[in-house]
């Protein structure tokens, strides 16, 4: 037990000496998926090394196999937001990573509207596969989604959440 406790201990010292010595690193301005250029799931040094998060290369790398895991970078980049990167790219990139494994959104508003009510139900959203996007596009949780907070959330993300058809919906309205 008195060793656990020792390794926790160091661990921990280990860990705050990490998170005080980012005082005058850059900023990380990049989110994983554009420093992960082979989209094996790691960013290796050599994607990192023309990037700012090559100073943090050795503190982001906590199982030290020279790469950088998704856990890793998340663990990270919460541990010490607002000294590396701002709340909101934090989040950003948490939430790039939750669409990532999102089915894209195939077809536009109307055609997602079995009802023609004006909204996109809950059911409605199971029946045509996008209910992995609901929860994020209703901003006001009223379990529907209005056709303004459908071209909202498309507007924003692009064609990371979103197909042709969806998307071409969004520059006609």
């Amino acid at each position: 037990m008195k060793k656990l406790t020792i390794a926790s201990t160091v661990l921990a010292a280990l860990s705050l000496a990490a998170c005080s010595s980012n005082q005058g690193l850059e900023k990380i301005d990049s989110d994983f998926a554009s420093l992960d250029n082979d989209s094996d799931g790691f960013i290796s040094k050599t994607e990192a090394d023309d990037d700012s998060i090559w100073q943090h290369f050795s503190n982001i790398d906590t199982n030290m196999d020279n790469q950088i895991s998704r856990n890793e970078y998340d663990a990270y980049m919460q541990l010490n937001a607002g000294k590396v990167a701002t709340d909101s790219e934090v989040s950003e990139s948490a939430f790039k990573a939750d669409i990532a494994k999102f089915d894209k959104i195939e077809n536009d508003f109307k055609s997602l509207d079995n009802d023609s009510n004006g909204f996109i139900s809950v059911t409605e959203a199971d029946d045509d596969d996008i209910s992995n996007h609901f929860g994020y596009m209703d901003r006001n949780k009223d379990k529907q989604v209005s056709k303004k907070e459908f071209n909202s959330y498309i507007q924003k993300h692009g064609d990371s959440v979103a197909e042709d058809d969806a998307l071409e919906q969004f520059k006609n309205s």
